[in-house]
């Protein structure tokens, strides 16, 4: 459950680097080479995140330890994914 609000922060800091680093018009790509070392870091953390989550999920569903936690985990994860999809689907 802790990694998948993990996942949800990283989405949320990604996203809130990605306004930081738009610029005006003609300003060059300065800002976005200014932030792309934390992107990608955070970007990292976030696919070993939900990597993590989909393992833990799965383990608690399969072993029968904490099923609802590991369903709960396995859903705000899939509901993560499709927030992020769901204007590529459309």
């Amino acid at each position: 459950m802790v990694l998948s609000t993990a996942s949800w922060g990283c989405a949320f800091v990604l996203m809130v680097l990605v306004f930081s680093a738009v610029g005006s018009p003609g300003d060059g790509s300065h800002a976005i080479q200014a932030v792309a070392t934390p992107i990608n870091l955070t970007l990292a953390l976030g696919a070993t995140c939900a990597l993590g989550t989909v393992l833990a999920g799965v383990l608690a569903l399969r072993l029968r330890r904490q099923p609802a936690g590991g369903g709960a985990a396995l859903g705000l994860l899939g509901l993560l994914l499709l927030v992020l999809l769901l204007p590529s689907l459309l």
